[in-house]
């Protein structure tokens, strides 16, 4: 078994990936410590959001978080604060990302009291013009699809190394001091906000390659078809500030939500959703995310024309997302986040879906992450866990050697490119 592992993860380190899911933001931006993004320019920068996430999981306190991401303390103390929980969370996916991109990146084998300065010295080093490009390169990434924090599209500064998605979630939740951006001059009516969500896509379709959707962060994904007469009366009683009831808010978010994906498969842009397990802490609805793979299949049978990507393999309730693949003609998967969220799910996954479900739907990674240089340990996880999955395959005789060279070269560049449409 370990020949075969070692055979299969020699060629999956030499194929290039196609990143298909970031937040990343531009590199200048980066240099120049914009915030919210940037809270302060040290060492603790590449412990990101999920490593920080896993340390409140471990008991770390708001106000512990708050002092390893500001300034007040110094660089080389905020390790007395992190060490204990360090210790609680190394092992799992998010810690893996960190120890892998310190050793990768920086030579640093393990992260303690001593690595500290070393690490400090070379993370500003490392972090200069050019950075951004050098790290792809050193993770064997070809280039990014990115959902831009912060704006529905980013024209970025790098269009070859970031692709960008449009993020659609503001335009059905209504975000309308972000989006409208002097477009109209004042909203009153629907036709007024139909009129924004038509300026974005107007203006960016050509240059986006998806449409992101990011709603299951705060409602189920089962949105109806509805009337625009209905949607006319619910808008004007939301632009009077007249509270609508749970069921008023759903049924405008459905209307709007449908017409944001009509535009964008009009404009031939795949529409694309996080599913299943939710980042930060302490307010997921598992009830919602269980219903996930349901809400997805009612998607797909409702708009057939539109191609819907879902996201992070809906874990914890990955089998029946594959099952949505195999039945549903327009259904793709994306595996971005799920290696970090938990490794040995996203092998059991892989493994299942290669023997379930058509090869062409499925793309492998995605580092889902802010910070550039956590690539590196993103991408080693999960060339790691593809790698056991097809090795296994192989081992257990239901694929070959030359099989898993060409699902490989399929899941983490081929398809993306062609679903799309990357140069």
């Amino acid at each position: 078994m370990e020949d075969k592992f070692e055979i299969v993860s020699d060629q999956v380190n030499r194929i290039q990936l196609v990143d298909t899911h970031e937040h990343l933001i531009d590199e200048s931006e980066r240099l120049n410590c914009v915030k919210p993004y940037i809270q302060c320019d040290d060492w603790t920068t590449i412990l990101g959001m999920y490593t920080k996430f896993d340390f409140v999981s471990a008991g770390m306190t708001q106000k512990e978080i708050e002092l390893i991401s500001s300034q007040e303390i110094l660089p080389l103390e905020k390790w007395k604060i992190i060490q204990s929980y360090w210790n609680k969370i190394k092992h799992t996916g998010y810690g893996q990302v960190i120890q892998h991109t310190i050793n990768e990146l920086y030579g640093i084998s393990v992260l303690h009291e001593k690595s500290i300065p070393e690490l400090q010295e070379k993370y500003i080093d490392y972090r200069k013009k050019g950075f951004y490009e050098e790290t792809l390169k050193r993770a064997n990434i070809k280039c990014c699809i990115v959902n831009p924090p912060g704006r529905p599209f980013k024209e970025t500064e790098l269009p070859s190394l970031l692709y960008q998605d449009i993020d659609a979630m503001g335009m059905i939740r209504m975000d309308f001091e972000s989006l409208n951006e002097n477009i109209i001059p004042k909203i009153t009516e629907l036709n007024d906000w139909l009129e924004v969500i038509n300026w974005w896509f107007k203006k960016y379709a050509n240059n986006a390659v998806g449409v992101k959707i990011g709603m299951a962060y705060f409602r189920r994904l089962n949105f109806d078809k509805t009337t625009i007469e209905l949607a006319n009366q619910l808008f004007s009683k939301k632009i009077e500030d007249k509270k609508l009831s749970q069921i008023e808010e759903k049924t405008l978010q459905d209307y709007l939500f449908w017409y944001v994906v009509e535009l964008a498969t009009k404009n031939g842009l795949p529409v694309k959703f996080h599913t299943g397990h939710q980042a930060m802490n302490n307010f997921m609805n598992l009830e919602n995310v269980m219903f996930n793979p349901a809400d997805c299949a009612n998607l797909c049978r409702l708009s057939p024309d539109t191609k819907f990507i879902f996201f992070h393999i809906s874990y914890p309730y990955y089998e029946p997302m594959i099952s949505l693949t195999k039945h549903y003609s327009n259904a793709i998967i994306d595996m971005c986040w799920s290696w970090t969220v938990n490794p040995i799910a996203s092998i059991d996954f892989l493994k299942k879906y290669i023997m379930t479900s058509p090869i062409n739907k499925l793309m492998a990674f995605g580092g889902d992450d802010l910070y550039v240089e956590n690539l590196i340990g993103h991408a080693k996880v999960a060339r790691k866990g593809i790698s056991i999955a097809l090795s296994e395959l192989i081992k257990d005789k239901w694929i070959s050697e030359i099989d898993s060279i060409e699902i490989a070269e399929r899941i983490m560049w081929k398809n993306a490119v062609e679903i799309y449409g990357i140069d």
